[in-house]
């Protein structure tokens, strides 16, 4: 029975690996969305010494559990679980142990890692990996003494949404407890176990459910775009200004080097949580080293951000580090512009260029001097 226990355990970690590939991320939750709140009822059956000498129904007693839990994502939960009532065993007739057991679950949403997520999908089956206490009381009339074991914990559940804030579920999870649980022990033979099979409903509060947007949304990169060519419109009338009065005898434009008319303001929008740099952003650095081509003289800031509301402080940190980084190295590399011609500016989510929208904050900056 350890044995099996080890294989589902690997073959459920396993699962909850499965990449589907999406270019998605999650909207930002905060930490009192999708919890639940869950009541259960249902049997159980015992495995322990002398199983072949009563009848299977002789083994099966009631159980209960109620649990509160959380969803971090569509794939992913955890729960913690009181429950217990009786263990019926076998010694010269049928005997019941009272018990109480404490259950702390990882929770895997195996309809979710394998297939595009759903808000309102009607079923989803859920892989339950879980370790626990176990309490066994003490029953001085029949001189049992008190047991505590510590129990891992493997079952499958189904759950059946109702409506956005109730399910119902079916659950099925195996427990090994220490040999001793019932009382008795067996040479040769190291565990206890029990099937539990429990009927429930789950009631989901707070706000629930996920949405999935665009890594990199695409109104976030136009909108800055638009912005950058807005500049870009600026800098070209103020050319053809300068260009127009230097044909006219009386305008003295000497006066006003030509490597200072222009000047840089390019940004690199980048997808939640992530340093490369996209193809659709590679023409904005392109125009950078373009721009450092054609004005020997110039320098640069690179500066980058992170948005504030995803991440730690410290994360973010490194986060718009990696972001200089990559633009510093196709500068470098395939542009060929020296290291010392760029200043390099790393504000992590600290500084907020954009306070209007959150998401334009995912951006690398630059400017010439």
């Amino acid at each position: 029975m350890k044995k099996v226990f080890l294989l589902l355990a690997v073959a459920l970690i396993a699962s909850a690996n499965y990449a589907q590939g999406q270019e998605k991320a999650l909207k930002q939750y905060s930490f009192w969305d999708n919890w639940f709140v869950q009541g259960q009822i249902g049997g159980q059956y015992t495995f322990s010494e002398n199983n072949k000498l009563s009848s299977f129904g002789d083994k099966i007693s009631p159980n209960a559990a109620l649990g509160v839990g959380k969803f971090f994502s569509p794939e992913v939960g955890a729960r913690v679980q009181l429950g217990g009532w009786t263990s019926s065993n076998y010694l010269n007739g049928t005997y019941d142990v009272k018990y109480l057991n404490g259950n702390v679950d990882a929770l895997f949403n195996m309809t979710n890692i394998f297939l595009p997520y759903k808000e309102n999908r009607v079923f989803n089956l859920i892989g339950i990996l879980g370790i626990g206490y176990v309490h066994g009381f003490k029953d001085s009339d029949e001189n049992r003494h008190a047991t505590n074991s510590i129990s891992p914990r493997l079952g499958l559940q189904a759950d059946f949404r109702l409506s956005d804030a109730w399910s119902v579920n079916l659950e099925a999870n195996g427990n090994l407890l220490r040999d001793d649980f019932n009382n008795q022990e067996k040479f040769g033979c190291s565990y206890d176990g029990t099937l539990n099979v429990l009927a429930g409903v789950t009631y989901h509060f707070g706000r629930r459910g996920f949405a999935t947007v665009d890594a990199a949304d695409a109104s976030l990169i136009q909108s800055l775009n638009d912005q950058i060519n807005t500049q870009r419109a600026q800098i070209k009338e103020y050319k053809t200004c300068c260009e127009k009065q230097s044909t006219e005898p009386k305008t003295i434009v000497k006066e006003v080097p030509a490597t200072n008319a222009v000047s840089l303001n390019s940004a690199v929008i980048f997808k939640i949580g992530k340093a490369r740099i996209d193809a659709s952003q590679e023409v904005n650095v392109y125009n950078a080293a373009q721009y450092l081509k054609q004005n020997p003289d110039a320098k640069i800031t690179i500066a980058s951000y992170c948005d504030k509301k995803t991440g730690t402080a410290a994360f973010n940190q490194k986060l718009s580090e990696k972001r200089s980084a990559a633009v510093v190295k196709v500068l470098k590399e395939k542009y060929g512009i020296a290291e010392s011609r760029f200043t390099v500016v790393n504000n992590g989510d600290k500084q907020q260029p954009f306070s209007e929208n959150n998401n334009w904050n995912r951006v690398t900056i630059m400017t010439s001097k």
